[in-house]
């Protein structure tokens, strides 16, 4: 038991030795660690191209299968694991609500490669928190993003361009706006 808490306590300490400010969804691509290693961050720029803070409220979407989510889980934390408590997928019934983000960090291994993960608020103060698979929840829609995905940046490019041809707005604004929605919109 006592052994178990040692390599509990080296952990944790190990996530704090490589806390870093912000990561993005391109440095993750090239983001390497020991194996079991982690790294904490204060934000986090997602492949949606949104800046997700610690403290900002997520929406849970729908889960990818009928009864459980698949990149969202019940988190009991380092005292769960100690206890022996399994960690289980989130069931269907968390759809629709709030969490609000408490821990960002990328973790994996050299061989498999690293992912962010978010640690979310759980819906009551006895409720287990959420570990969500960042990027995976948002691309199978069992997270809302924040941000604009290719289809709404063309669709606000439209609009905007509607305005111009009205005379709503100028060339500048428009040219402004087009060049802030190019690499979301030209991104593969």
């Amino acid at each position: 038991m006592k052994q178990l808490l040692v390599v509990a306590i080296a952990l944790i300490a190990s996530t704090s030795i490589f806390s870093q400010k912000t990561m993005t969804a391109e440095q993750m691509n090239t983001f390497t660690k020991g194996a079991f290693e982690a790294a904490d961050f204060d934000q986090y720029i997602g492949s949606d191209g949104h800046t997700y803070k610690v403290g900002d409220t997520l929406k849970i979407g729908r889960p990818s299968n009928n009864k459980t989510f698949s990149f969202i889980q019940d988190y009991t934390g380092v005292a769960g694991a100690l206890a022996g408590t399994p960690m289980t997928y989130t069931a269907a019934g968390s759809s629709g609500s709030n969490t609000i983000i408490k821990r960002i960090y990328a973790q994996g291994t050299k061989r498999a490669g690293f992912q962010i993960y978010i640690i979310g608020k759980g819906l009551c103060g006895l409720c287990p928190n959420y570990l969500i698979n960042f990027e995976e929840a948002i691309a199978v829609n069992e997270l809302k993003s924040l941000g604009m995905n290719k289809e709404n940046a063309i669709a606000k490019l439209k609009e905007q361009k509607e305005l111009l041809d009205m005379g709503m707005i100028t060339q500048e604004q428009f040219e402004k706006i087009k060049s802030e929605l190019a690499p979301l919109i030209m991104k593969n």
